[in-house]
């Protein structure tokens, strides 16, 4: 029996009797001309109601070009009967919770009521009325965004894989307990984003701190972004000498993140600040182990990590602007004063001061040094230096620089100096370089190895394979400051009250402008530090 209602060309059915619907569906199916959509309950496959064509129709409909979407709850049931419809269509989906079934096509609709595993479909509604059709294509939409791709759902089912999930947190209890279990089953990796300085004293006082050193030296990756200030600055400073754990200064906002192992993440907004339990202050969240938000929220973290630690850097490079200014003003000054009074002394009768005129000398080479380093630490950073190469003889080149050294130490300490310089000058050795370039690295690394070096020796070598010559300075000096050997190559990096700050930078860019590389090295007695660069040969 059919009850039906027309109006105009558009039509209104009510359907009773499985041969009624069944023949209904097969007449929708046959009328599609591009689109037809298909959602379902696991229950409500046709192919078990002894609908035995069903999917010969479906494949029919594909081969004729027309588009098949279809959602379903995927369960361990029917898992064959969905691997057979995903060979027909790539547009399938799973949905949890799925009851009763629809189809909407075009110009059409098929609405039944929820089936039953023991009882076949009894009564269904059709229309071809364009608002109710066009109100049912709008409710299947909005399924499919709901739903899920179905070869991960049938890869969950299969290989036991957790089931996406999605928990909307609006209870402050359960949020504590979730970020206590996430930092207590890190693996590999955690992403901490802290809106507040006060919210991060409150989380160490919750003891999720001691999970997460015990993480980081399990050797997890553990990254955090907070902003930084006296509330909880004493915190960081323990936080970065007693573990590996990660910290950059970040602005305060009202969403915190905690993500670990690209598996699961919690979100939540953050609110009354005064209040002194962290459970107060939370307020709605997210927990999930979505993929597509994990990889959201991951992009989301990577990017403003960058951010600040850019930030980070921009900070320390003011910094060291800062200390160079300071010390280049220093270097100019005391030479400056020095030149000004001697030539005071000199201008007095009755006759000239050798010493002050060697002095004025002295200091005004020292200046020019310097006004040397400037230019040429310009040059490199507007990429303008210039190296001009041609066959050297690298040993006669290093015996004047060391031989101009002994006078100056000698003149320093006298006849019995604490410092010895070394070199083997046995062996010729040439090398394709800048004459004056190579000068200027190895004399500002012997100059170097002396400021270090109170008393023992400074020991230059050469040694000449296939097609380089390797140039090393050792001293027994103090060694590497471990603080600045990360920045040991970088401008303005010193550990002195003196020096520029730059020379080993200089030198860095002089040397790899030749093809080769220099690099730094603490002796292995604990005495003293070890500098080497190489240069091509031809």
């Amino acid at each position: 029996m059919n009850i039906t209602r027309a109006n105009g060309g558009e039509k209104t059915q009510v359907l009773f009797g499985q041969h009624d619907v069944v023949e209904k569906w097969k007449q929708c199916a046959y009328n599609t001309k591009s689109e037809i959509n298909i959602y379902a309950d696991s229950n409500a496959s046709l192919e078990t109601l002894g609908f035995k064509n069903y999917l010969s129709i479906l494949n029919y409909l594909k081969e004729k070009g027309v588009r098949i979407r279809y959602i379903t709850e995927i369960t361990k049931e029917n898992m064959q009967f969905c691997k057979s419809l995903m060979g027909i269509t790539q547009e399938f989906r799973h949905l949890d919770g799925i009851r009763g079934a629809f189809s909407v096509t075009d110009n059409e609709f098929l609405a039944t009521a929820t089936l039953q595993e023991v009882k076949p479909v009894s009564h269904a509604i059709y229309s071809n009325s364009k608002q109710l059709v066009d109100v049912q294509m709008h409710i299947f939409e909005t399924l499919w965004n709901r739903s899920i791709q179905a070869e991960r759902k049938l890869k969950e089912i299969e290989q036991g894989i957790e089931a996406e999930f999605v928990e909307a947190i609006n209870n402050p209890q359960r949020s504590t307990e979730i970020i206590t279990s996430l930092a207590s089953s890190i693996n590999s990796e955690a992403l901490l984003l802290i809106p507040k300085s006060k919210s991060m004293t409150r989380l160490y006082k919750l003891g999720l701190f001691d999970e997460l050193i015990k993480s980081s030296k399990r050797k997890a990756r553990i990254r955090m972004i907070c902003p930084i200030d006296d509330e909880n600055s004493e915190l960081v400073k323990y936080l970065r000498v007693n573990s590996n754990i990660e910290i950059l200064n970040g602005t305060e906002g009202a969403i915190s993140l905690f993500l670990i192992d690209q598996s699961r993440f919690f979100i939540s907004e953050v609110h009354e600040e005064t209040a002194k339990e962290l459970s107060k202050t939370l307020g709605f969240g997210l927990f999930s182990n979505s993929i597509s938000l994990i990889q959201s929220f991951r992009l989301f973290f990577d990017l403003v990590w960058k951010s600040d630690e850019l930030n980070e850097k921009l900070k320390d490079h003011e910094r060291m602007q800062a200390e160079f200014i300071n010390i280049a003003s220093h270097e100019i000054k005391t030479p400056i004063q020095s030149i000004l009074t001697y030539s005071e002394l000199i201008e007095r009768p009755p006759e000239k001061d050798l010493i002050a005129v060697e002095s004025i000398q002295r200091n005004a080479k020292r200046l020019m040094h310097l006004s040397n380093k400037l230019l040429d630490l310009t040059r490199i950073q507007s990429n303008t230096l210039i190296i001009t190469k041609e066959s050297i003889d690298i040993t006669n080149l290093i015996s004047k620089i060391v031989e101009d050294f002994r006078i100056q130490i000698k003149s320093k300490y006298g006849s019995l100096p604490s410092i010895k310089l070394e070199f083997d000058t046995e062996k010729t050795i040439m090398a394709y370089a800048d004459k004056e370039r190579v000068s200027q690295i190895i004399s500002n690394l012997i100059h170097n190895a002396i400021k270090f070096t109170q008393e023992g020796k400074i020991a230059i070598t050469v040694t000449e394979t296939k097609d380089q010559v390797t140039v090393s300075i050792k001293d027994t000096g103090v060694g590497i400051d471990p603080n600045v050997f990360p920045n040991l190559f970088t401008k303005f990096t010193t550990t002195l009250s003196t020096g520029t700050g730059v020379g080993l930078y200089i030198s860095k860019s002089i040397v790899e402008a030749h093809g080769g590389k220099i690099y730094g090295k603490n002796n292995n007695n604990g005495k003293g530090a070890t500098f080497s660069f190489t240069l091509p040969l031809k």
